[in-house]
């Protein structure tokens, strides 16, 4: 009986041997990640190898990649045909990057691995569009927003990747990831309030934190209200705070002979380092914060000064610096030392725990003669603790040169803990970690986590909860409606691109059309019909701004003023030819896609001029029509790029002769009863009142 032979194509066996090549080179012959790495396990521990970097994040926790599903999806390992290649791309293209950048890379994976085991694929080299097709939909179907640009961005690039080095049999340079297009951020509606929701923190919170601020006893917690105040004071990302040096504070007398009060901050994702200055209302209470802070953590930086002079030498406070010459400790004595509660059960278990040896002390006891106690020996408990120093010591950030003794957030080890002294440990120190503050703002409260609101006897029910971000999107908002320029508000929050302001603004509607109607009649705010309040108005200019701007809703240059209660839109959303559209100068987003329009309407002109030269039917009136949409558009964006005018100026274009269907009956109706060339400039005035 004859065997029958598969016929595979050169391609697809060139890109599986390619493949197999990749991956044993990234199991056996890189070193990223250590050389002693378990590359086949399904989870990786790379804390350490982040830490010889200098990196931020391994000082507040460690840092890990799951080669798996999520836990609510099962945790399951990636498929066969994947898991290989997962783990070499991230050795091998990820691992001199920013640790968040694996973030997007494993959800890439998973949502990869999911399309894998869906289409049946047996061999990585077999994918092609017809399964990054269905992973990108899983990436948008597990984000909350319905989208997920980023990890979506990284799966195009592990496509080209996997196309550029030959890795698949079907071509995949050309596949990108569809986006949708993102609606224009809409400000009513009640997904617009759980967004805002979500992003800004409850005024109940806020008030609370006032009140724990000056109600807060223990360390904990006032280092905790301190920090707090400080995130308060100007929109900084927490891990910002964390770099903050000791000597932070930047004082500076400005034109009103006022001191103003400045901190140096730690740019991140792509901004630079600068000095921030805080709001004037805000700058003694920082001060405070600061003092109490310094008062909490003086400490930790002496025992960090000390362990740069001597680092094998265990650092011991004055009152007992007695035992350094003992070389067997009491267990009272270890516990001294340890922070541990005044039990010797404790000690004891803490000993075995850490494997230090127990050593024997002989003592005649009155009673019942000589007998043997636990001991420990001195240079034990020295060489545990000392190795306690945490990873890059004595450097906190090489970046910025900075060393544990010149940071601010150092505490005393086990401050935070729930054994011993509330002031921490006195021999050892540590930094301050993310989920200190996290859990003690009440992100942790459903596990069970005490919240500082509880701890000063404000909020005996946990209902009070914030999260460090959103007093970076509070501060941002508050920003907009005072009509700060983006610009400045990008240089205030240390961001480097102006467009991610976008994703910080949670105005609603109502207070858009507070700022519209507030610009009415006034030519300091307002450009065109707005800036001028009709004479001898039978209302009050307030009445007359009400009528004016009913309503607003977001459009993608700006904000319409219709009032949809009365009538639907009559010119089928041409809103740059509506005279009920306004445009708020300042808008980044907004601007450019103005921009985009214009660059639109000049092609159609040039179509159309080429078309007249060609002698086609019509193309005049689609010149005319054209060549109105470029004037209208460059006298807009002309308006909005002007130096001279500020931000949040509130721009309205005046008539341009297009007129809504309603308009136009009424234009018609007057040319047949032959008035409509002696009432149209009446009525072109009269169209704008309300």
């Amino acid at each position: 009986m004859k065997t029958a032979i598969p016929l595979v194509a050169r391609q697809k066996s060139d890109a599986e041997r390619n493949l197999a090549v990749f991956i044993s080179s990234a199991r056996n012959a890189t070193t990223a990640f250590g050389a002693g790495l378990e590359f086949d396990a399904d989870c990786w521990d790379v804390t350490e190898f982040y830490a010889i970097k200098g990196h931020a994040n391994s000082k507040h926790g460690t840092i890990t990649i799951h080669f798996t599903q999520r836990l609510r999806d099962g945790g399951t390992p990636f498929c066969r045909p994947l898991a290989g290649f997962a783990r070499a791309y991230v050795r091998r293209q990820l691992a001199n990057r920013s640790s968040s950048s694996f973030t997007y890379a494993i959800t890439a994976f998973r949502a990869l691995d999911t399309a894998i085991q869906e289409c049946a694929i047996s061999s990585l080299s077999d994918c092609d569009a017809h399964v990054f097709n269905p992973a990108a939909e899983v990436i948008r179907s597990g984000s909350a927003f319905g989208d997920n640009n980023s990890a979506g961005s990284v799966l195009a690039v592990i496509a080209r990747f996997l196309d550029e080095k030959g890795f698949v049999y079907a071509p995949l340079h050309n596949w990108s990831y569809p986006r949708v297009r993102k609606a224009t951020s809409g400000r009513v509606g009640p997904e617009f309030e759980q967004r805002r929701q979500a992003k800004m923190p409850d005024q109940a919170a806020l008030d609370g934190l006032a009140q724990a601020f000056h109600l807060a006893t223990e360390p904990r917690d006032i280092l905790i209200t301190s920090v707090s105040a400080i995130l308060c004071s100007a929109p900084e990302r927490i891990n910002e705070v964390m770099a903050l040096p000791d000597n932070c504070e930047v004082e500076q007398s400005g034109k009103d002979e006022r001191v103003h009060l400045g901190l140096r901050w730690a740019g991140s994702k792509g901004a630079s380092d600068h000095i921030k200055w805080i709001l004037p209302g805000m700058a003694d209470v920082v001060r405070e914060a600061l003092t109490r802070i310094r008062r909490i953590t003086e400490s930790a930086r002496e025992m960090a000064r000390w362990y740069e002079q001597n680092p094998a030498k265990l650092y011991l406070p004055q009152d007992l610096e007695h035992l350094r010459g003992k070389e067997l400790l009491t267990l009272e004595e270890v516990w001294q030392i340890a922070n541990l509660s005044p039990d010797k059960r404790i000690v004891r278990g803490w000993m075995r725990k850490n494997r230090l040896p127990f050593a024997h002390i002989d003592l005649n006891h009155p009673i019942r003669g000589w007998i043997q106690i636990y001991a420990a020996r001195f240079a034990d408990v020295e060489r545990h603790i000392v190795g306690m120093l945490p990873p890059g010591f004595p450097m906190y950030d090489e970046r910025r040169g900075m060393r544990y003794s010149q940071a601010l957030l150092v505490i005393p080890e086990g401050l935070f803990g729930n054994r011993g002294s509330s002031t921490g440990n006195r021999c050892m120190f540590e930094v301050v970690k993310y989920h200190h503050i996290g859990c003690a703002l009440g992100q942790n409260k459903h596990a069970g986590s005490m919240t500082v609101f509880q701890r000063v006897g404000i909020d005996p029910e946990g209902k009070l909860e914030l999260r460090s971000h959103q007093f970076r999107h509070w501060l941002n908002t508050m920003a907009q409606s005072a009509s700060l320029s983006q610009l400045d508000i990008a240089k205030w929050s240390g961001r480097a691109n102006i467009h991610h302001n976008r994703s910080y603004d949670h105005m609603t509607s109502e207070e858009i059309v507070t700022k519209i109607r507030d610009a009415v009649g006034d030519h300091a705010k307002a450009i065109g019909p707005l800036a001028t309040v009709p004479k001898n108005l039978p209302v009050t200019r307030a009445e007359f701004a009400e009528m004016a701007v009913p309503t607003a809703h977001v459009t993608l240059y700006g904000f319409c003023v219709h009032d949809f209660t009365t009538t639907p839109c009559e010119i089928f959303r041409k809103c740059l030819d509506c005279r009920e559209h306004v445009c708020i100068k300042g808008i980044p987003d907004n601007t450019g896609r103005i921009r985009q329009a214009l660059d639109a309407a000049r092609d159609s002109l040039a179509k159309a001029k080429k078309a007249v030269s060609q002698n086609a039917y019509g193309a005049e009136d689609w010149v005319t029509t054209h060549q109105a949409a470029v004037d209208r558009l460059e006298q807009l964006l002309a308006i909005l790029t002007d130096r001279t005018i500020a931000d949040g100026a509130i721009v309205q274009l005046n008539s341009n002769s297009t007129y809504s269907l309603s308009e136009g009956a009424l234009l018609d109706r007057l040319h047949l009863d032959g008035t409509g060339a002696e009432m149209l400039a009446d009525l072109e005035t009269t169209a704008r009142l309300p």
